[in-house]
């Protein structure tokens, strides 16, 4: 009986089928007589897609009960023997099935003609969202998001005009109220913030609204008699009111709880106090030593990449304070690392007045006693209008924990330059016992340079540590001890870099030597151990007659050199993603070795002792830290974090 009450409906809505079957293929021809008018052609793809088949899904919508009101046949269609549930399933998927037909025609089209493909996908530019598939899905949806309401209220009135107009308004209304929502601060922001999500919300928005039209329609001609029209539609509306504030709260539900692509991202911070800070869209959080778990410290409100710094007992951390579209400022909050004691440090408000809120903060760096925070905001020399804006202030600001003494340090021109250039700066480690600061600079021309800068806190001036330097590693390279740092650096622009350790007091450097005497060739991330005693690194060798081996090494600083090495691989590949760190007693050295699928565990002398394998669900395994009898990895593919209990051997995702 289902199959019969189908074609039945295909057979009573056949002639507005082909009636909107026919105009769309007068769009198409038009596409072929007129393909040497690009404009034209464009514009009737945007009519197919905005217009012509959202208006052919309102039409076949409408149509769904009509018969049965102008022939009077509600009694005649309630005597077969079937359930009313399947009436309306039945005129539903002949229906459906009606505007799939219609969409078949126009993939065929799109498959077939590499033309079309090309101004189906400008429209991604007209409607100003951003879409990842040429292929116009939003159009789908929203042609059967229209079809499914013009369809759940025909059941409810006799005259297919007045449903057409109703199921119009409601049905181009209902979206753009949830598209306006997601555009203010109720929303989140969400269509400004973060724009790559805001669409999956607002389609699947569009999704839950259409499932409740359905199933108000659905449960209102199972129940209702047909006798009265007004309990029909009050019917109708009972039906319709909760399952649309549950349609709204599983949208926003779904808003707040499930990231978006560009929502995911989870980024080692720094070490202080021997545990780990990371980075989220959720905010900031610490893996606690005490508690065996991760600690919030910061929750974020919005959408934010945070730039964040740990030290002395203190995270600093910036966040975006967002009134509207037109009113964003960028604030400074500092916290204890046991999450207690939060406040703002710079942001809005008189107290703060001198802050430049035009200028984005780039780099954030806590004193070692955690008293005062270094801000570097953007620097001038990259945007000559801030410069003017800014009065010529300098990028690099100096202000106390407490939100008081904020300074803005002089611009030496030996450093930050003159507008001409592009640099880059990064602030790389407090030197001279708190009373100066390092700075990497970067110049954007060709050949790009990189050199180590020493800024004097005390007399306020810069001069350059060493040239054609960078640090050896973006992650931690500052020893713990905060001694000596490890860079490296070039001699000789033609030749290899070369590892050294700066000596942080004295600035002074010293070159890290292999076994044979020669300078080594740094490949993959450093680790020191938890005192600061030993640095792991590896380093690329030539053998004489066979490939480059790379080499996992291990340097004393009490002896000044190399005290243990260990051929690891001859895969440049495998040896770009070591990763070593040392376990809390210095005892060991586990190294994350991607090509294995597992943990290298090494002894004192390098030895291997045994291999720990990932877990299935642990996808690319990056930045293995130890802390205490644990292991954390970073799944670079699904933005998780993964805890090793490493006395049982067991894993567990705690993020």
């Amino acid at each position: 009986m289902f199959t019969a009450l189908y074609f039945k409906e295909w057979k009573e809505k056949a002639l507005l089928f082909f009636f909107e079957l026919g105009i769309l293929a007068l769009l198409i021809l038009a596409q072929f007589v007129l393909r040497e008018k690009k404009d034209i052609q464009e514009w009737l793809i945007y009519g197919m897609l905005l217009l012509f088949f959202p208006f052919a899904a309102l039409i076949l919508g409408a149509a769904g009960f009509e018969a049965e009101y102008r022939q009077g046949a509600w009694a005649y269609l309630f005597s077969r023997p079937v359930r009313k549930a399947a009436i309306w399933l039945a005129k539903f998927a002949a229906l459906l099935s009606m505007l799939a037909a219609l969409w078949l025609v126009f993939v065929a089209l799109w498959v077939a003609v590499p033309g079309i493909r090309e101004l189906v996908g400008g429209t991604r530019v007209m409607l100003g969202f951003s879409v990842e598939s040429e292929f116009p899905w939003w159009s789908i949806l929203q042609s059967g998001f229209l079809m499914t309401v013009a369809f759940s209220l025909s059941l409810l009135h006799e005259r297919q005009f007045n449903i057409l107009f109703v199921s119009l308004g409601v049905g181009f209304f209902l979206p753009t109220a949830a598209w306006a929502v997601m555009n203010t601060k109720a929303g989140g922001f969400m269509a400004f913030l973060a724009p790559s999500k805001a669409l999956p919300t607002f389609l699947l928005c569009q999704v839950l609204i259409a499932l409740a039209f359905a199933a108000s329609s659905l449960a209102t001609l199972v129940r209702s008699d047909f006798s009265q029209p007004r309990k029909l539609t009050l019917s109708f509306v009972r039906w319709f009111t909760p399952l649309l504030v549950l349609a709204l709260a599983c949208t926003a539900a779904w808003a707040i709880l499930i990231p978006g692509p560009a929502e995911r991202y989870l980024s080692f911070l720094g070490s202080s106090g021997g545990e780990p800070y990371y980075i989220t869209p959720r905010g900031v959080f610490k893996y606690s030593v005490a508690a065996n778990r991760i600690q919030w410290l910061a929750k974020a409100k919005h959408v934010n990449y945070f730039i964040a710094s740990a030290s002395g007992g203190k995270i600093a951390y910036t966040a975006f304070n967002i009134k509207s579209r037109a009113d964003v400022a960028e604030e400074l909050w500092v916290v204890n690392s046991d999450g207690k004691d939060r406040k703002r440090v710079l942001g809005r408000g008189p107290r703060e007045s001198e802050w430049p809120l035009e200028r984005p903060i780039n780099d954030l760096m806590i004193s070692p006693d955690g008293t005062k925070v270094l801000v570097l905001a953007q620097s001038g020399a990259n945007r000559p209008e801030v410069r003017a804006v800014a009065s010529e202030k300098s990028p690099l600001w100096i202000v106390k924990l407490d939100g008081t003494g904020l300074e803005n340090l002089p611009d030496d021109p030996a450093l930050f330059g003159n507008p001409s250039e592009r640099y880059c700066f990064h602030l790389v480690a407090w030197a001279q016992d708190g009373n100066a600061v390092l700075i990497s600079k970067r110049t954007f021309r060709q050949p790009m340079t990189f050199s180590l800068w020493l800024y004097d806190l005390g007399n306020r001036t810069a001069r350059i540590v060493l040239d054609n330097a960078v640090m050896a590693s973006w992650l931690s390279p500052a020893s713990p001890r905060g001694d000596c740092l490890a860079i490296k650096y070039q001699k000789d622009p033609e030749k290899p870099w070369t590892l050294a350790l700066l000596d942080l007091k004295t600035l002074a450097t010293t070159d890290i030597n292999d076994n044979t005497g020669e300078p080594v060739r740094l490949w993959s991330q450093i680790s020191w151990d938890q005192k600061g005693d030993r640095l792991a690194y590896v380093i690329r060798r030539a053998q004489e007659g066979g490939p480059e081996v790379y080499v996992l090494a291990v340097y004393s600083l009490a002896a000044q050199k190399t005290v243990a090495e260990k051929s690891m691989t001859t895969s440049e590949a495998s040896a770009l993603l070591f990763w070593p760190s040392w376990t809390a007693d210095g005892a060991l050295l586990l190294v994350l070795d991607r090509a294995a699928n597992g943990l290298r565990v090494l002894g004192p002398d390098l030895s291997e002792e045994k291999r720990i394998a990932f877990p299935e669900s642990l996808r690319v395994p990056v930045s293995l830290h130890i802390v205490g009898a644990n292991a954390l990895v970073e799944d670079d593919q699904t933005d998780t974090l993964w805890r090793l209990d490493l006395s049982r051997e067991a894993w567990k995702r705690i993020y």
